[in-house]
């Protein structure tokens, strides 16, 4: 196997099909320092297709956890430079493109941090970002999320780190379409049949989402104005993109004030830099009136703690296990990957392009749509194999959408 052919392959997907760089735009790829050497395959690929100016922004695991562990004061965990929100904000008014390029150095490097402290960290970074954020989510540039193997994660994916180059790659490739003759192709298929189930979904216009299993009876309220999308999409200057690569999903924004019932996690999700196992949840009127956790259950209570938005569902989520994740039959400790491999929703912020007219409106009236607002927005896996999904009617009635982990629509 040759992996520098493989990488750039796969960077040519990134570049060409997923953010569809158009020639004379400029890039930021954000990522972990131990990814420069991807990254720099990544600005290759940019600047052939014509990109202006390729900028990359590092950050360091080990120096976060040091500001965590170190910070004499905890008040002075809630700095930021003023310069980041005007520099954030002139990536999203100059048309830039952009990559967040994952894959850790040090996967469990939060592991055993003060949640009060990692809570006072997010809650800053999360002000600075919002703006910017916010744009990401009304699609007002062209943006993804990626991954890029490291050693010391695929050694927790594979359970070592024996010859885990061949072997993680053995596992990536089909879940990136690599292993076609035609990735860029591939990936207009499975966008295509994403889109049709948006189609049917739309259509139906379910009043509910109701999903049972094991440990889970959960109806989730949608609203009249609600659109299911998934695949790629349109920014404001026109071009197709493809938010995640690799994306399973066809997802919503929920009414926030509709959720009720009971819900328990079927893969760990990472929580404010933390693996949380075994999370579950019991919604009344749309909150989360009670939850536990297996694991990490403070950083848990941290992140529901975090703002108003955080203990109400943002999203909702359709993926069924003909996905390549899923069939790929590991847990990944990634959420790019682990919440496409399962049906999940998401505790915190809604995403308004799922609103008819959603990036035209105010925050008053996204608010009046109910429409969650928070900053943070986490997956949380609910689906399996015994997992069954429907949607309710007005009238009370239900149609099968997921039978025991498989789309019948």
């Amino acid at each position: 196997m040759d992996f520098d052919e493989l990488r750039r392959r796969y960077a040519e997907v990134i570049v060409s099909t997923a953010i569809n760089l158009q020639e004379g735009e400029p890039l930021l790829i954000r990522t972990e320092v131990i990814q420069r050497k991807f990254a720099k395959v990544l600005a290759e690929a940019a600047y052939a297709r014509g990109a202006s100016l390729v900028s990359l922004q590092f950050s360091d695991p080990q120096l976060s956890r040091l500001r965590i562990d170190r910070t004499l004061d905890d008040h002075y965990l809630k700095f930021t430079p003023s310069h980041l929100e005007n520099m954030y904000d002139s990536y999203m008014n100059d048309g830039w493109s952009s990559i967040s390029l994952r894959g850790p150095e040090f996967p469990d490097i939060m592991e055993g941090a003060d949640p009060a402290r990692v809570g006072k960290v997010s809650r800053a970074n999360s002000k600075v970002m919002r703006r910017f954020l916010k744009g990401i989510s009304a699609n007002r540039i062209a943006w993804n999320v990626c991954l890029h193997p490291t050693e010391t994660w695929a050694a927790k994916v594979l359970g070592s780190n024996e010859d885990w180059e061949r072997r993680i790659w053995e596992v990536l490739v089909p879940i990136l379409r690599l292993d076609n003759d035609d990735p860029a192709g591939a990936w207009q298929v499975h966008d295509a049949e994403l889109k049709r189930r948006c189609k049917h979904m739309n259509s139906s216009r379910y009043d509910k989402i109701h999903f049972t299993g094991p440990d889970t009876d959960l109806y989730i309220g949608m609203a009249p104005n609600r659109i299911f999308a998934g695949g790629s999409c349109v920014n404001q200057k026109g071009v197709d993109f493809l938010p995640n690569i690799p994306t399973e999903e066809i997802f919503s924004t929920p009414d926030f004030t509709r959720t009720e019932g009971f819900v328990k996690t079927t893969r760990p999700v990472e929580v404010l830099g933390t693996q949380v196992t075994g999370a579950w949840f019991r919604f009344r009127a749309g909150r989360v009136v009670e939850f536990g956790a297996d694991t990490n259950r403070g950083m848990l209570e941290q992140y529901l703690n975090f703002d108003d938005g955080a203990r109400t569902l943002g999203e909702v989520a359709l993926v069924d296990s003909s996905s390549p994740i899923f069939r790929s039959g590991k847990v990944f400790y990634n959420i790019l990957f682990d919440e496409n491999a399962s049906c999940h929703i998401a505790l915190g912020n809604g995403y308004t392009d799922c609103i008819e007219n959603g990036i035209r409106m105010s925050d008053d009236e996204l608010e009046e749509t109910r429409c969650n607002s928070s900053l943070v927005h986490t997956d949380f896996m609910i689906g399996s194999e015994e997992v069954s999904v429907s949607g309710v009617k007005q009238d009370g009635s239900e149609e099968n959408i997921i039978e025991n982990g498989i789309f019948v629509i």
